[in-house]
């Protein structure tokens, strides 16, 4: 073996190192990147779940549960506020509606009132 093959050798050993921790790096930060991601959304969704919590009950105690529900528990408490909501928001503009076609009604009740009293 002369000087230049043992080069050789050394230059694709460091290579092939340098590539393998190259995709160890990218294959921890994309783990890691969803770790952090997920962990992130958990913690956010648990300070909405308080921030609901004290708002609808407006009790410490209530508050406090919050924090021993595991993380499936609060997404799922969330997304029965978010249903709970869409049907507050419904139920609203089925009032209001309702409210408008009874003043509808009132008026075109006034007006043939008028027209048979003429």
């Amino acid at each position: 073996m002369n000087h230049n093959e043992k080069m050789d050798d050394t230059q694709k050993s460091i290579l092939i190192g340098v590539a393998v921790a190259f995709l160890v790096g990218i294959a921890t930060f994309f783990f890691a990147s969803d770790e952090a991601k997920n962990k992130t959304k958990a913690t956010v969704n648990r300070q909405k779940a308080k921030y609901y919590v004290s708002d609808k009950f407006n009790n410490k105690s209530a508050k406090n549960l919050v924090d021993k529900l595991s993380d499936d528990e609060v997404n799922k408490l969330l997304g029965t506020a978010d249903k709970v909501h869409d049907l507050e928001d419904k139920f609203s503009d089925m009032t209001a509606d309702l409210k408008d076609f009874m003043h509808d009604k009132k008026k075109d009740a006034k007006k043939a009132y008028k027209k048979a009293k003429k």
